[in-house]
């Protein structure tokens, strides 16, 4: 039985990872000004998560608030520290579907 959380454990970590490298990716377009942020960063998920693109995209798009959330937390943050401060306060926001800087 222990295998099997470990092997969950292991499935969030890496979901998490690939969280954070979509959140950099959304961040670095909008600086950019690419016309369609999310759909690079699905792009970009699929070519360095080594996922089908389908997989990639369906990914970015039902995890997009956290990816924008996360962003925003990349975007406001000149330190590891700040960025966690960041994702600290997304978790207390009331209400989510404000918008963000």
């Amino acid at each position: 039985m222990q295998a099997n959380g470990g092997s969950k454990e292991t499935l969030m970590q890496e979901q998490k990872k690939q969280l954070v490298k979509a959140a950099r990716m959304l961040a670095m377009c909008r600086k950019a000004g690419v016309p369609e942020p999310m759909d690079v960063t699905g792009l970009a998920v699929a070519a360095f998560e080594d996922m089908q693109l389908r997989e990639a995209m369906l990914f970015v798009r039902m995890n997009e608030q956290n990816i924008k959330d996360l962003a925003w937390a990349l975007g406001n943050s000149s330190s590891a520290e700040e960025f966690e401060q960041r994702v600290k306060e997304i978790k207390t926001l009331p209400d989510r579907n404000e918008p963000r800087r």
